[in-house]
């Protein structure tokens, strides 16, 4: 399976219907997105977001598991 093509902070508000700090935080708290380097944008995990979004904490982590053994 392909990983999900990673999308911007307001991308992610707009279908979590949140704002883009609630995901920034959300991104440091949680680890659904990442930066390349401090001052880069936030790329958000479309997959990962939408179990955050919904309260899926058990669906996240099982993805993320999943996620890492495939890099």
């Amino acid at each position: 399976m392909d990983s999900p093509k990673l999308i911007s902070l307001k991308e992610a508000a707009g279908l979590a219907k949140v704002s883009p700090e609630t995901i920034a935080r959300w991104a440091k708290r949680y680890g659904i997105a990442k930066q390349m380097h401090s001052k880069a944008p936030w790329r958000v995990d479309p997959v990962a977001l939408g179990f955050v979004s919904v309260g899926d904490a058990e669906g996240l982590r099982a993805y993320q598991a999943a996620k890492i053994g495939r890099e």
